[in-house]
């Protein structure tokens, strides 16, 4: 196996962030990880910035939805890998790794997992996302 194609993909943060697709397709070396892909596209891919302090989940999905012989659907499989925090105005982003089984796993072994299927690196947005103690939450939440 010389190359394997996984695409990159992020959801859009608004109306405007629709306009055009976001998804980008790569031929890969298969020996890489996911964690390598992961780090590249954190290099490369850009992410929508907002106003305000948000946070991305980072994971691997694949296959589409599908009917199994009871007649129940089923999602596409999915992996988060890492969660993102994007602090506002300034500050580092900060990354938390969430799977270092699926970070590990070679490009071969997850196209291979996948079958014919097509691997995604997805980006979701969550709108929200600033850091609280935890002495902030349960007052809130209490």
């Amino acid at each position: 196996m010389s190359a394997v194609q996984f695409s990159i993909d992020r959801d859009s943060v608004c109306m405007g962030d629709d306009v055009a697709s976001h998804r980008l397709t790569l031929d890969v070396r298969p020996h890489r990880t996911l964690g390598s892909l992961l780090a590249q596209a954190l290099r490369k891919y850009r992410l929508a910035s907002v106003g305000g302090e948000v946070s991305w989940i980072a994971e691997v999905t694949y296959g589409g939805y599908r009917r199994d012989e009871r007649g129940l659907v089923h999602p596409p499989v999915s992996h988060a890998l890492a969660l993102l925090h994007v602090p506002y105005p300034e500050g580092e982003t900060t990354i938390i790794p969430l799977s270092n089984y699926f970070l590990a796993m070679s490009l071969r072994e997850m196209a291979e997992r996948a079958g014919a299927a097509e691997v995604i690196l997805n980006f979701h947005y969550l709108s929200e996302g600033a850091r609280w103690r935890p002495e902030e939450f349960i007052a809130r939440y209490k």
